[in-house]
């Protein structure tokens, strides 16, 4: 079972991403955070198999976050899902490891995609 970490500001988000992710039987969300700070700790505590988390958020934002989470986790792959997907953001994230950063707008489906294949990236990236 995939265990994923859920992180954005808004609880109504949260649910809809916790919908989209129990659309995948093998998927499960195993924890959730409201703020860039707690999503850190959560990550080191719960150890997913996957984050998926907000560029806006408090506290910290999302690229501040990821970068957090890269240091302890260097091999943990990090979905960013955002409403703000500009330039400088997608250049920001990739430069502190974010691969996939999705527009909330283009919708689920990319969301999921970009999971699955940050997914099956990172398992290739593990020594068997």
């Amino acid at each position: 079972m995939t265990r994923i970490l859920i992180a954005d500001d808004r609880e109504s988000m949260r649910i809809a991403i916790r919908a989209l992710i129990r659309m995948r039987p093998d998927w499960q969300i195993c924890g959730e955070a409201n703020d860039g700070r707690e999503v850190v700790a959560k990550a080191a505590e719960l150890q997913p198999d996957l984050v998926v988390l907000d560029f806006k958020m408090p506290v910290a934002n999302g690229i501040q976050a990821g970068s957090e989470i890269f240091r302890s986790s260097p091999t943990l792959p990090v979905v960013m899902y955002t409403l703000y997907r500009t330039p400088e953001i997608e250049a920001a994230a990739k430069r502190v490891g974010i691969r996939q950063i999705i527009a909330k707008e283009d919708g689920g489906k990319y969301l999921l995609s970009a999971i699955e294949t940050e997914l099956l990236a990172n398992d290739s990236r593990v020594p068997q």
